[in-house]
């Protein structure tokens, strides 16, 4: 009977939780937005993440667009917050600003979802990574998913000249 039950308990578990770097490695790679139609109106966004050894994941994103570089940021995924993932972006070179990793992180194939919050923040206060096969989303918001943005990106080829 003892088993039964600890066979049911187990079932109905809740689906496993990112707890370290190594269930965060699914961003690794490059990964760019849809490019407009027109070139020269709009602008276009390539995120890169790299898992070099060590106890960090470090990516940058870059947006072009009528010719020049409209934005860019350093990021990275470390575990100083006690063991717990955070991400640390850094705008255009600013000040950085921490994310902590909330529990509510799916690892079930073939989705994986990545929370992280600092409701201190003016904006954003949430950023979700959504990764489905060879797409990836990252979508900002404020705690509550207020005035959401989303980025919305396919994978691409890690050209030489993309890569750290």
């Amino acid at each position: 009977m003892r088993t039964l039950i600890l066979i049911a308990t187990l079932a109905c578990a809740m689906p496993a939780h990112a707890q370290s770097l190594d269930d965060l490695t699914w961003l690794k790679g490059c990964w760019r937005t849809q490019a407009p139609r027109d070139a020269e109106s709009g602008s276009q966004t390539t995120e890169v993440w790299i898992d070099p050894p060590g106890p960090a994941l470090f990516g940058y994103s870059y947006t072009e667009g009528e010719g020049a570089v409209q934005g860019w940021e350093q990021m990275r995924i470390d575990a100083a917050d006690g063991g717990r993932p955070r991400l640390v972006a850094m705008p255009g070179g600013g000040a950085s600003i921490a994310f902590r990793m909330e529990e509510q992180i799916q690892l079930d194939d073939p989705t994986q979802i990545a929370v992280f919050e600092n409701t201190a923040h003016d904006y954003p206060q949430r950023i979700i990574y959504q990764r489905q096969r060879n797409r990836l989303t990252a979508t900002i918001s404020r705690a509550d998913g207020g005035n959401p943005y989303t980025f919305s990106y396919r994978r691409i080829s890690c050209m030489a000249a993309l890569r750290p």
